[in-house]
C-alpha cells in the first residue's frame, strides 16, 4: 500500500507567527492540524520570498571599528598613541556615504583631528589618513591578543566588528599616514547568503560552516536593498528526510554565515514546505 501524505504543501508566513516568537528571524508557526508524516517522506523548502531589509551596518552586529592614532614625532619608548572605538550608525551605505561616515566619526571622537576619508568608485577603495598622525585599524585577529590597548574595554567574544566591510581581515593591520594613507577595499554587502535553520524540521544531516547540523536551506542574496530576495527548488535531490515525523509547530531561524540573526526590521517574509515520498515506486 502506497504511503499517503496528509498534505502536499504547507504555506508559511511570519505574519502568522506565534506571539511568543522572538522575531521575524526566529519564530514559531502553529499548524491548524497535527501532521503525521509517513515512512520515506521528504520535504523541500520552496517559494522563499524575503525582503532585503537588512542594513550595511547593523547595531551590535558589525557596527564597531577599533583604531589607534600615533604621533610619529615621538621616539620609542616614548612613542605616543591613543586608542579609540568607533561606533558606526546602523543603516545602509554606498561607498561615498560610508567614507563620509568614517570621516565624521573619526573627527568627532578625536575632538576635531583633520581626517580625510576618500572613496574611489573605480577601485572600490577607501583611503584614510589623519593630518600629522598615523592611523591603524586593528583586525579581529589582533584584537583577540592585543595587550597594549588604551581605549574603552571590549569583549573578545563580542567585537561586533565592521572589519569585513573594509576588508581588514588579514593577520596584521596596515598603518596609514598623510603621505601614504591606509587603503581598504569596501565590501558593503555583509550578508551574501541567508541560512535557514530549523531545530524541529531538520533531519540533522547537513553541515554548516560553523558546524551547524540543522540548516534546511541556503538562500543567496540575489536582490538589492529594498527589493525581494527569492529562492526556489533547483534540484530534485535538494530534499531532507522527515520520515515518520509528527509536525504541529514549525520553528525557523534565518542567520548570516556568522550565525547572527538576520535583522528584518519588522518586515515579514514567507516560504513553502513541499512534501513528497522518496522512492515512491519501491
Amino acid at each position: 500500500m502506497a504511503n499517503l501524505l496528509p498534505v502536499k504543501k504547507i504555506y508559511c508566513d511570519t505574519k502568522f507567527k506565534r506571539t511568543d516568537s522572538k522575531s521575524n528571524s526566529n519564530f514559531k508557526i502553529d499548524l491548524p492540524q497535527t501532521l503525521k508524516l509517513p515512512d520515506n517522506c521528504v520535504f523541500y523548502i520552496d517559494d522563499v520570498s524575503i525582503p532585503n531589509s537588512f542594513y550595511t551596518v547593523e547595531l551590535n552586529i558589525n557596527d564597531k571599528l577599533y583604531f589607534r592614532l600615533s604621533d610619529p614625532s615621538y621616539v620609542y619608548p616614548e612613542y605616543f598613541y591613543v586608542d579609540y572605538t568607533m561606533t558606526l550608525d546602523s543603516k545602509t551605505y554606498n561607498g561615498v556615504q560610508f567614507a563620509a561616515e568614517m570621516q565624521s566619526k573619526i573627527t568627532a571622537i578625536t575632538s576635531g583631528s583633520a581626517t580625510s576619508c576618500i572613496y574611489d568608485s573605480q577601485s572600490k577603495n577607501m583611503s584614510v589618513s589623519v593630518s600629522n598622525l598615523e592611523i591603524q585599524f586593528f583586525t579581529d585577529v589582533e584584537l583577540q591578543t592585543l595587550s597594549s590597548w588604551t581605549g574603552t574595554a571590549y569583549s573578545n567574544n563580542s567585537l561586533s566588528s565592521a572589519n569585513e566591510l573594509i576588508t581588514n581581515t588579514s593577520l596584521s593591520s596596515q598603518i596609514g599616514n598623510t603621505a601614504i594613507p591606509a587603503k581598504f577595499y569596501l565590501m558593503l554587502t555583509p550578508v551574501r547568503n541567508i541560512y535557514m535553520r530549523s531545530p524541529n524540521l531538520s533531519s540533522f544531516n547537513t553541515i554548516g560552516t560553523s558546524g551547524q547540523s540543522n540548516i534546511i536551506k541556503k538562500i543567496p542574496v540575489n536582490a538589492a536593498p529594498g527589493e525581494m530576495i527569492t529562492s526556489y527548488i533547483t534540484s530534485s535531490t535538494d530534499y531532507l528526510d522527515c520520515s515518520n515525523a509528527t509536525w504541529k509547530t514549525i520553528e525557523v531561524q534565518i542567520e548570516d554565515v556568522n550565525g547572527n540573526e538576520i535583522a528584518m526590521h519588522g518586515l515579514n517574509w514567507s516560504f513553502s514546505i513541499l512534501l513528497d515520498i522518496a522512492n515512491a515506486n519501491i
